[in-house]
């Protein structure tokens, strides 16, 4: 059997010790970030509705990086035990963002991690009715297209504000559909009915206790649905800017250069980094998903070191760059052509291919 391809990069990151999980460090994040999220909510009650409404992008920042740290927790990341990873997850996902861990674990770990910009692969680059390549605008109906070449640039910001409520509807749907289309002696599991349980307490906490409280439905609903508006708005950002405007691919042969050249990193400070939950850091999470987010930094130049190497393209700039050309690649997505990553780790575009070959 051949050597592993990440094996000499394995064994820097071991002597580095940097393959160690430091669990304290998790947890501690996780503490204080409740807390500061717990202590603004707080604040929100005895604030008029205007000061209010300056705070809330402040307490969804916090939010955001508290629900990011579930999802280090469901990549087995944040902890050295599995039930220290699930304890972790359950306690952010479900029952703090109302997310389910099972679904995200699908949908995430094992399609987008596996496929990253892969046409028909990745869940994250089919996001109707938006494009991400030439080929998927093509197979659009006339009324999409029309909305891909004119609208899609302009519109994607705007519709960020409910990708928060999405992802929650899309797990619950999960949830729903599993013991129906999973195989006998998967459906009912002890995560599923975990995920289940703490998405039900999720809802009696953020909306049924506030009103038993006293505080009226509008203003309970009306802060949830915005709270977690703006948390989508952020969770947006802080994915996009980690594949959007890199190469979208329809066939590859070498999956460890397709994880370097699908992502690009971005260029933080300490403050910058502490939000982004080391998805700063995308080329080598991608790379090593069961990396800490605390390690990353120190993993990034042995990663760049083993990309270079091979003469793989190692992107990075800073967020706001990165953020423009994101959102700019969005408003021409629907006339770039997906690649194709050859036997001889050769980026191609099919159409020129054909055109050639004619």
């Amino acid at each position: 059997m051949a050597e592993h391809p990440l094996a000499d990069l394995r064994i820097k990151l071991k002597e580095a010790n940097l393959l160690d999980k430091p669990t304290s460090k998790s947890w501690t994040k996780v503490i204080v970030l409740f807390t500061i999220v717990f202590g603004l909510c707080t604040v929100h009650l005895y604030l008029p509705l205007k000061f209010g409404l300056l705070l809330i992008p402040i307490t969804a920042l916090f939010a955001t990086t508290l629900a990011m740290t579930g999802h280090e927790g469901v990549h087995s990341s944040a902890c050295r035990s599995k039930l220290g990873n699930t304890s972790l997850a359950a306690i952010v996902f479900p029952l703090f963002a109302g997310f389910s861990m099972e679904y995200w674990r699908e949908k995430h770990n094992m399609k987008h991690h596996a496929h990253p910009n892969v046409v028909n692969k990745d869940p994250d680059i089919q996001i109707w009715p938006f494009t991400l390549s030439q080929e998927e605008y093509q197979t659009s109906g006339p009324v999409r297209r029309f909305f891909q070449r004119n609208l899609q640039g302009w519109t994607f910001w705007p519709i960020s504000l409910i990708v928060g409520h999405l992802m929650r509807l899309d797990g619950l749907k999960y949830i729903a559909m599993k013991p129906f289309k999973s195989k006998k002696n998967k459906r009912i599991t002890k995560v599923w009915l975990l995920d289940l349980s703490l998405i039900f307490v999720h809802f009696a906490l953020w909306i049924a206790l506030p009103i038993f409280a006293g505080l009226s439905w509008q203003v309970t609903l009306g802060f949830y649905g915005l709270l977690w508006g703006l948390v989508g708005t952020f969770l947006t950002a802080i994915f996009i800017v980690g594949h959007a405007g890199r190469p979208i691919i329809t066939e590859y042969d070498q999956n460890w250069r397709l994880q370097i050249e699908t992502a690009r990193r971005i260029k933080f400070g300490p403050i910058g980094s502490f939000f982004f939950v080391g998805l700063d850091y995308q080329i080598e999470h991608h790379m090593l998903p069961a990396l800490s987010h605390f390690n990353l930094p120190k993993a990034a130049p042995l990663v760049k070191e083993y990309a270079e190497e091979r003469g793989w393209e190692y992107q990075e700039m800073g967020f706001l760059q990165a953020l423009w050309e994101s959102t700019v690649h969005l408003h021409y997505a629907w006339k770039i052509p997906s690649l194709v990553l050859n036997e001889d780790g050769e980026l191609s575009d099919p159409l020129q291919a054909e055109n050639t070959t004619a």
